[in-house]
């Protein structure tokens, strides 16, 4: 009876640590959504550079065309790209890309835990790498990567 049941819980481990290797137990994921690609791109490497845990940051316009804008389907594949099961905050610029990432996160929210973070793109996205650290959750990170709004430029 002993070996039955202590079979049955290493069962159970494998299946667990199959499901965090396929999922991931990483940390939450990001995705830079403009108008913009090229700008996107360049916020996201900007961010790179200052990024020290492993953690997606991806571009959700669609980065094979020169054309400005990105699409809901682009941004999808954006957050399903970024998520590595602690799930994903997206930042905006403005516009449409405001609109079309609220679209992508209702049509995908019973699939990946993801949030649109009110923040200014650049400010926002540097809090958010800088903070991204283990057990961080995406709430705690948000709060984080919105608290840039009220970060004084210039004091006077």
């Amino acid at each position: 009876m002993l070996f039955k049941n202590w079979t049955k819980i290493r069962t159970a481990e494998r299946r667990i640590l199959e499901i965090m290797e396929i999922k991931g137990n990483g940390l939450v994921g990001l995705v830079v959504v403009s108008h913009s690609n090229k700008l996107a791109e360049e916020v996201i490497n900007f961010a790179k550079l200052l990024q020290q845990e492993d953690f997606k940051i991806e571009n959700g316009g669609n980065i094979n065309q020169k054309v400005y804008g990105a699409t809901v389907d682009t941004i999808k594949d954006a957050i399903r790209r970024a998520d590595e099961g602690q799930g994903v905050l997206v930042f905006v610029d403005m516009g449409s890309s405001i609109f079309n990432a609220a679209k992508a996160v209702e049509d995908i929210k019973e699939e990946v835990k993801v949030e649109i973070a009110d923040a200014p793109l650049v400010e926002g996205i540097i809090s958010a790498v800088a903070a991204n650290f283990d057990e961080m959750s995406l709430s705690e990170l948000k709060e984080i990567a919105e608290g840039s709004r009220n970060f004084k430029k210039i004091k006077k």
